[in-house]
């Protein structure tokens, strides 16, 4: 294959992997409306049980002295019923349908970006359109990969797979870039690939852990009004809400991911160094680029510090971990496209 046929095979292979996330999306909102009504008809017939309690609990009338007590009446069938909802899923359902169509989107997202590279013959994240892209393969990835390990991740599939569907979208109907050549301070450079690989897979996890902590706001607001005594599970939010884990789990989830995150966008700032020096003869510039990606090492730095030493927990870890990601878009986004610096994507 020529190059030009390369570079149609990727965006057939982008394009198909777009439709078949789409199908995910479609499977995964299927799972969970399906779930929501679970729980709703359960809720139903747990109330119903509670009346007819209160009823046999009440003073017997001559028509209720056969009436059986209330130790013989089982509310266990209820909760049964709401514990399977959250059992692991066997042979083929929307969560199991969903799970591997996404699998399948994400191997050809990866076709897509392989054959990117291979095109222009060098490594395909040289432009915004370009590492959209492959940042989008690894958070879908990554959260296959954890969803594997961890029963609590599948049940995040819809949260997780929307914004990376609008990355996808946004990037091929507006920063997409016909396979071309480096420019050529980043041609002929190791730290490129290793730069990148790099902050890719720090800002899947910060993608990931900024998705579960705004879940977590919302659990948190919903158990707040339960603890309160007001009851919950009216509006279809909550619902949805008890479809996912409790805001104490979300919260851990956010914080393991945000730490290896950090971890690795540590690494990216050192790697990020050796690679200015070696592009532009200095290892720190004061570009905008570099400065902001210091800005988002302090603000993750702070929620890490904080949470492990004076004991940030619940709403303020979440603002903490969603404000770094906040940073994060703003680099990703402004800093790249509006903002002149030596950083600056060709073509944008």
């Amino acid at each position: 294959m020529n190059v030009q046929q390369l570079a149609a095979a990727s965006d057939f292979f982008i394009l198909l992997a777009m439709v078949v996330y789409m199908m995910a999306f479609v499977a995964f909102a299927i799972d969970l409306a399906k779930a929501v009504r679970v729980r709703s008809d359960v809720r139903l017939a747990t109330k119903t049980r509670e009346r007819e309690l209160a009823t046999v609990g009440a003073p017997a009338s001559p028509d209720s002295a056969g009436s059986a007590p209330a130790a013989d009446l089982d509310l266990s069938e209820g909760a049964d019923d709401a514990e399977a909802d959250f059992a692991p899923a066997r042979g083929m359902n929307p969560l199991t349908f969903a799970l591997g169509a996404a699998a399948i989107a994400t191997a050809f997202q990866l076709l897509g970006v392989i054959a990117r590279g291979i095109a222009t013959q060098r490594v395909p994240w040289g432009n915004m359109y370009e590492f959209s892209m492959t940042g989008a393969a690894v958070i879908m990835a990554m959260f296959l990969l954890l969803a594997h390990r961890v029963w609590d991740m599948r049940r995040l599939g819809l949260f997780v797979l929307t914004p990376v569907l609008f990355i996808m979208v946004i990037a091929y109907t507006s920063w997409y870039l016909p396979a071309a050549h480096l420019t050529p301070s980043l041609q002929n450079s190791p730290w490129l690939v290793i730069h990148v690989i790099v902050a890719i897979l720090s800002m899947a996890l910060f993608s990931l852990s900024a998705v579960v902590a705004l879940l977590q706001l919302f659990q948190h607001s919903r158990e707040s009004r339960l603890e309160a005594g007001n009851e919950a599970g009216s509006s279809r939010l909550d619902r949805v809400l008890e479809r996912i884990p409790d805001a104490k789990r979300l919260e851990q989830i956010a914080f393991q991911t945000t730490a290896v995150g950090f971890v690795l966008w540590t690494f990216t700032l050192i790697f990020g160094a050796i690679w200015a020096n070696y592009a532009w003869g200095r290892y720190w510039n004061w570009d905008p680029k570099e400065t902001w990606t210091f800005v988002i090492w302090i603000v993750y730095a702070v929620y890490l510090h904080a949470r492990a030493t004076v004991g940030f927990r619940g709403k303020t870890a979440a603002y903490f971990c969603i404000a770094g990601f906040v940073c994060v878009i703003f680099n990703y986004t402004i800093v790249n496209t509006v903002i002149n610096g030596l950083h600056s994507y060709s073509g944008l």
